[in-house]
């Protein structure tokens, strides 16, 4: 809406209609009053169609709340490949790590809800920080609007080599050999979740260690300084592929295509025991609708070009075609879903 002088009074541009009025006399003057509330409150609903209709005009932040080379930032930067040629505008990934990626979530958060700024949520920032985790002091589904599902995978569980181990059996009989020994790392809350749920569901005991992210956790891994970690299998590949640790279990009941010779949770005999991954894409609560569902249109348009499918099947990743509705379903069903294993093992913020 723009103002212009007038002959007789003052004239408002609104949605490329000019509209005039004259201030003559009392109630001319309230009459003027009452006009200009009511464009006002049409500007106030029409501002948002107005932002999304040349949007985006410039590139997009979107904010990973962890280390630069994990699988989150690694999903990221290939949506963001992707995406850029379908919006006609970069995708600049900013790393904002630490407290198990509640700086991160935090900080998109707070960013202007107007479409630049799009936050990746996983399992721990999404699911697990705001029930056990007092810093994360956010509600996902109230602070955050879900837009698409970026990528699903399984999780293993990985050791180091020098304890020459190849089995969860055997972990356990070493743990119960060698009280105290064992160190999880962890730089997650689903990783913390994972080794609370695998000692509530077999007795194993491993001392957890935090780390900053995923790469810092596998270097002393591999060297030897801690035991092994639980983590999705996308980001694990490269470290099995290259026989720098021991995958010895995965933590769910079917075989992975990407690793079928890995086992099973159920093979190992543990019951009701399931951890997965995944990656979403969220923007700031307050988006306007219309970008919200644009984000999804060009999300799922670039997951389905061949470089990213080739590139899912590599890294056992599932391309799972959700709309707007199906990702905010998938995200309620996974936050009730952790509750209860959160429940059980007493690790909420109030036990």
């Amino acid at each position: 809406m723009t103002a212009n002088s007038a002959d007789d009074g003052m004239s408002w541009q609104l949605g490329g209609q000019q509209m005039t009025t004259s201030i003559i006399g009392r109630s001319n003057a309230l009459r003027h009053a009452a006009l200009a509330a009511a464009i006002g409150a049409a500007s106030l609903v029409a501002a948002p169609v107005a932002t999304a209709q040349d949007y985006p005009n410039k590139p997009i932040t979107a904010v990973v709340p962890f280390g630069a080379g994990g699988g989150t930032d690694t999903q990221t930067r290939m949506w963001g490949e992707a995406m850029a040629p379908l919006i006609g505008q970069r995708v600049v990934v900013e790393n904002h790590a630490g407290a198990a990626g509640v700086i991160g979530t935090k900080h998109g958060i707070s960013q202007d809800a107007d479409g630049y700024t799009v936050v990746m949520g996983v399992a721990s920032t999404i699911a697990i920080n705001p029930q056990t985790n007092p810093a994360a002091d956010y509600v996902p589904l109230e602070d955050l609007q879900p837009v698409a599902l970026i990528g699903y995978t399984p999780y293993v569980m990985v050791v180091a080599n020098d304890l020459e181990i190849e089995t969860l059996p055997d972990l356990i009989a070493y743990g119960e050999e060698n009280p105290g020994e064992l160190t999880f790392a962890g730089w997650t809350g689903v990783g913390e979740m994972a080794r609370q749920g695998l000692e509530l569901r077999t007795g194993l005991e491993m001392t957890p260690v935090p780390y900053a992210g995923m790469v810092e956790a596998m270097t002393d891994i591999i060297a030897g300084r801690a035991s092994g970690t639980i983590v999705d299998l996308a980001s694990a590949l490269p470290f099995i592929r290259s026989e720098d640790v021991t995958p010895i279990v995965m933590t769910g009941p079917e075989p992975s295509p990407a690793a079928p010779e890995i086992p099973t949770i159920d093979d190992a005999g543990v019951e009701n025991y399931f951890i997965d991954s995944w990656v979403t894409l969220f923007v700031p609560a307050g988006t306007p609708k219309e970008i919200v569902e644009y984000l999804n249109e060009k999300t799922r348009e670039a997951l389905q070009t061949a470089p990213i499918q080739e590139r899912y099947e590599e890294l056992a990743i599932e391309f799972r075609d959700y709309s707007v509705e199906e990702t905010e379903a998938f995200i309620e069903r996974q936050i009730n879903g952790w509750k209860s294993l959160i429940e059980e093992t007493g690790s909420g913020k109030d036990s």
